[in-house]
């Protein structure tokens, strides 16, 4: 290695033309160089994230304008890079045929760690390929795979590689149609990994329902999916909304909160969840000292629902945010609300906008205003 005082010998410009040689054909031997000693810093690293730019500047624009054929041409680029951490291909139409080649790709490659593939259409094959690489990659911690058309088949195959991937901390897997069969395989994986801490499986028909409400309900996934929380000891958020959960979905879930100690962030909106099954997740609030976030919106809890989550409010103490918009709790159960927030002095948000409450002088709404008057920093949407 050249001393520090003899490259203070060099003009700049020669220095700069160095730097400049190192980084077009290689990133990484740029990278290496600018940490060579404290001086090329300052000239070096602009280089190098001028090259780290124009990179993934020009990766973007190959995919996103001949699609497949602009996946398959990145695939060496990505598998020989040294340097990429960070690699947003969404809303390309790259196709099966292109989430084969990036999935190829990933199989080479040792530092990207952040992998976004939004809407696709990359399905079944892609997804396959992409799980085959995750199941020997050992640098990749969030995947985000939403809307691409990836059904069963697809998130058998992403189960299987979490169940022996221990690096990925986040996928997303929102707005596929992986249905009952899928969710069972993802449930299985969730039993072993011990590294993945948020999953994003909303919009998935994980109960045969779409979000239209059309199709045969079918439990056995969401059951699956519970009885792997009851398990689980690292999932800390879980998105599970337009799902067709239903009541007995929630009521699963419910049975899951009650021994799950780790998760704390849960999204159950447009569910379908009636008095039942908002029932059975208030009943697991009153011994569950872990979960801080909760959104029921676009439910149908009803004001029965929300008198058994206020019953709950009354004793639980770490739930911090609740959201029960949409859910037609009326007077009669924003008034249960009411009451109960007069002795739970944990809760910092609130939202029921859109619940058939009266005018702010009513008595749901009054009881609720007059409960949290006063506390600094509590946000009341109503």
């Amino acid at each position: 290695m050249v001393r520090p005082s003899r490259f203070g010998d060099l003009p700049v410009e020669i220095i700069h033309l160095i730097v400049i040689a190192c980084a077009t054909p290689r990133l990484a031997d740029a990278a290496s160089l600018s940490a060579t000693n404290v001086y090329l810093r300052s000239i070096a690293r602009p280089v190098v994230v001028q090259q780290l730019d124009e990179h993934r500047a020009a990766l973007f624009q190959v995919a996103s304008t001949i699609g497949n054929k602009g996946a398959k041409m990145i695939r060496k680029a990505i598998a020989a890079n040294g340097v990429l951490t960070y690699l947003n291909l969404s809303f390309n139409k790259i196709g099966p045929e292109g989430g084969v080649a990036v999935g190829e790709a990933l199989c080479g490659n040792g530092v990207l760690t952040t992998l976004k593939l939004r809407k696709n259409n990359i399905r079944d094959e892609g997804a396959a390929a992409i799980a085959l690489a995750l199941g020997g990659n050992e640098v990749l911690t969030t995947l985000d795979i939403s809307y691409n058309y990836i059904g069963g088949e697809g998130a058998k195959a992403v189960g299987e590689a979490l169940a022996v991937n221990g690096v990925l901390t986040k996928l997303s897997l929102y707005g596929n149609i992986i249905r009952a069969e899928g969710a069972k395989a993802l449930a299985s994986a969730l039993c072993v990994n011990e590294v993945l801490t948020t999953l994003d499986m909303g919009g998935n028909e994980i109960c045969g329902i779409d979000e239209y409400g059309d199709g045969d309900y079918d439990a056995s996934g969401i059951v699956s999916l519970a009885d792997a929380l009851k398990i689980n000891g690292v999932l800390t958020d879980l998105n599970l909304s337009y799902n067709g959960i239903r009541d007995e979905g929630a009521a699963a879930l419910g049975e899951a909160l009650e021994v799950n100690g780790v998760l704390t962030n849960l999204i159950l909106s447009w569910n379908e969840i009636g008095t039942e099954g908002a029932t059975a997740i208030a009943e697991a609030l009153r011994g569950n000292a872990v979960l801080t976030n909760l959104n029921l919106r676009f439910n149908e809890i009803g004001p029965e629902g929300a008198k058994a989550l206020a019953s709950s409010l009354r004793v639980n103490g770490v739930l911090t945010d609740l959201n029960l918009s949409c859910n037609g709790i009326r007077d009669e159960g924003a008034a249960a609300l009411g009451e109960a927030l007069e002795v739970n002095g944990v809760l910092k948000a609130l939202c029921i906008v859109d619940n058939d409450l009266g005018d702010e002088g009513d008595e749901g709404a009054k009881a609720i205003q007059d409960a949290v008057s006063g506390r600094e920093g509590f946000v009341l949407e109503m």
